[in-house]
């Protein structure tokens, strides 16, 4: 059996993966209420970018970066989106 907290960190990539089909932005909200509650309890469910609109390239939550001249990529991503988003 896994461990409670990847139980949880799958969990919230489902509410993530969720709101991106449904176009649901308030499941996005959800899932970020309850990662900054269990940050707060000293938890930590691990990154989510990729469910992020990024600032650089006007991504949507679920699709990828693209390459943008003046903006690069680390791991695919670009920087601006894995800042955190108020928690």
């Amino acid at each position: 059996m896994s461990e409670p907290l990847e139980l949880a960190r799958d969990a919230i990539r489902r509410v993530h993966k969720a709101a991106v089909r449904h176009r649901d932005d308030s499941l996005h909200h959800a899932a970020r209420e309850i990662t900054a509650s269990a940050r707060a309890m000293g938890y930590e469910l691990g990154p989510v970018e990729e469910y992020r609109p990024c600032p650089a390239c006007d991504a949507e939550p679920g699709e990828a970066c693209i390459t943008m001249p003046g903006h690069r990529l680390v791991d695919g991503i670009h920087p601006e989106r894995t800042r955190s988003e108020g928690g």
